[in-house]
């Protein structure tokens, strides 16, 4: 697992039970960051699974795809030299192009699989952050578009690697943020992976919480976090050291996508 995240999720997620009055409260604290960890570490874990699962088929698909295509222009050509042979070369026709068919049948097997991967990752994309859709708008953009099974399966692959390496961090980006007041301020967002993010202003006086949505992501205004939200983001940059534990609330969300 990759020590910065799990250090983070303790300082996120662990750091209120620092305030606790109680040994019973402490305990308490101390057992839900471990089972929010444990839930962390398990999605991970499938998150590695599947993106195993996706090299390997990739792989396989693509070899059987490349086999399937020079056999059957091998055979294609086959055909058009015995067309101008004997009767017995008209029977061997016969019998390639049964052969092609059946190639053909195969690589259609693979091509049908795709498009339900394909609507299931474009549904997927709509609970991106900003910076990870835009990063990834040109893939999103071409799935399903290619003639070629290969080419999808590649396009399905790239988008899923960057979501597994942006999941599997934190990002930082900075963006504007428009007040209740009208005022519009830029603002450093820290994202925890695909979770939570936090935003917060130079000077710590403005913050806020946001959390996935389909289209854009929900934004609520925290002010009063906004100055452990701004340590976080120096602490992250390197801008103080030595970095100390942030308490911020963490609230993990279960989204279904697709059947």
């Amino acid at each position: 697992m990759n020590k910065k995240i799990l250090y983070g999720l303790v300082a996120l997620i662990a750091g209120t039970s620092v305030q606790a009055q109680d040994e019973a409260a402490v305990q308490k604290e101390i057992e839900l960051a471990r089972e929010v960890i444990s839930q962390y570490v398990d999605t991970r874990q499938r998150i590695a699974e599947a993106k195993n699962k996706w090299k390997a088929y990739k792989e396989i698909t693509q070899r059987r795809i490349s086999l399937y295509n020079q056999e059957i222009k091998g055979l294609e050509g086959e055909i058009k030299e015995a067309e101008e042979s004997t009767t017995q070369a008209e029977r061997e026709i016969a019998k390639i192009r049964d052969e092609i068919r059946v190639l053909k049948d195969a690589t259609a097997v693979v091509s049908k699989a795709l498009p339900a991967y394909e609507d299931k990752l474009r549904e997927l994309s709509q609970y991106f952050p900003k910076p990870l859709k835009d990063k990834l708008s040109s893939l999103t953009s071409q799935l399903g578009k290619s003639k070629q099974p290969s080419d999808r399966m590649a396009i399905l692959v790239g988008i899923m690697n960057e979501v597994d390496k942006f999941n599997s961090d934190f990002n930082i980006s900075s963006t504007h943020k428009t007040l209740p007041g009208g005022e519009t301020k830029l603002v450093d967002v820290i994202y925890l992976g695909l979770a939570v993010a936090y935003y917060a202003d130079s000077d710590g006086i403005v913050g806020g919480i946001g959390t996935p949505a389909a289209g854009e992501w929900t934004w609520a205004e925290r002010n009063d976090l906004a100055p452990a939200i701004r340590d976080a983001v120096l602490y992250y940059n390197g801008d103080i050291k030595p970095a100390m534990m942030v308490d911020l609330p963490v609230e993990i969300h279960n989204i279904s996508v697709g059947n």
